[in-house]
């Protein structure tokens, strides 16, 4: 028999305090959540009675209604479990929202990663962290497409703010790294285009605040004497001769290799990963001293 109960997610409260309101749904020991479009106060929720205390503005039309979602999922459990002797918490959370055919985060992993070469290396990377970022934030193994909605969004940039602290602009990030889940699904039919929750959402960025070393302070690190195992003394030669050889991108001086160097003019043909356009650029002493210090005869 499954066991319905009103869950208050307290670990998802938004700047104001509020947390949303959860239908947890418990079948064979396993658990699925089905929202409520509810957001409480901790102190305005009695968790014992299920009920939103008197003190609450609204508190008779709110109860009436969790009373009315709880009464709805009860009887369509009901209805589901006398057709069916054998049924999981997963197809009972469709019989409640409806047939949900595609998991979340098995098509995004699938889709980003033939996606990979299309992007830079920093690219790739920052996507897949936000993708497990998310799935933490989910930890449903079969979260799919339709319980992405605007209050889920919307508590998940509360939790990045409040909880992880992350900018304006790496909330932003997240968001377009889903929405774009959401349109490659889409653009393959695989959900309803009238799905799409980041529309209704507002979002914003901070300005960018970048600061740079002094040349003082780049010619102490240069000569910075490095002691000791590690990768230490590899990293610094690596920002080094990023600085000294042009400005290349991270990604563009990892994937070099000895076919872009002319030893005889001192000089880099290289592709860059970017804009995917070649360019020819002469390198001074530091750079030429660790391409050399680095050559393997």
């Amino acid at each position: 028999m499954a066991s319905i109960k009103l869950i208050l997610r307290v670990q998802q409260a938004d700047a104001t305090g509020s947390c949303p309101l959860y239908i947890r749904l418990i079948k064979d020991r396993k658990s699925k959540l089905i929202t409520t479009g509810v957001k409480l106060k901790p102190k305005d929720w009695d968790g014992t009675n299920q009920r939103v205390k008197k003190s609450m503005k609204n508190s008779a039309r709110l109860n009436a209604y969790l009373d009315q979602k709880v009464a709805d999922a009860s009887a369509m459990i009901a209805d589901s479990e006398r057709r069916t002797k054998s049924i999981t918490a997963k197809k009972l959370k469709e019989a409640i929202k409806g047939k949900d055919s595609v998991n979340f985060m098995v098509y995004a992993k699938a889709k980003l990663k033939k996606l990979e070469k299309t992007y830079t290396i920093n690219t790739y990377d920052n996507y897949y962290s936000q993708l497990l970022k998310f799935e933490k934030f989910v930890d449903d193994r079969d979260f799919c497409f339709h319980d992405i909605d605007i209050v889920l969004l919307q508590d998940y940039m509360n939790y990045m703010a409040n909880t992880l602290k992350n900018n304006k602009t790496t909330q932003k990030l997240a968001m377009i790294v889903l929405s774009i889940i959401f349109k490659q699904a889409q653009a393959e039919n695989l959900i309803d285009d009238n799905h799409y929750p980041f529309s209704k959402l507002k979002l914003e960025v901070e300005p960018s605040k970048r600061k740079f070393l002094t040349l003082e302070q780049f010619e102490k690190l240069r000569k910075h004497k490095i002691y000791g195992v590690g990768k230490a003394e590899l990293y610094r030669d690596l920002f080094v001769f990023a600085v000294s050889a042009g400005g290349l991108r991270f990604s563009d001086v990892v994937t070099l290799r000895w076919k872009d160097y002319d030893k005889e003019q001192n000089i880099i043909n290289k592709q860059i990963t970017k804009t995917k356009r070649m360019h020819r650029l002469k390198i001074g002493e530091t750079s030429t001293k660790i391409i050399q210090k680095y050559k393997i005869e």
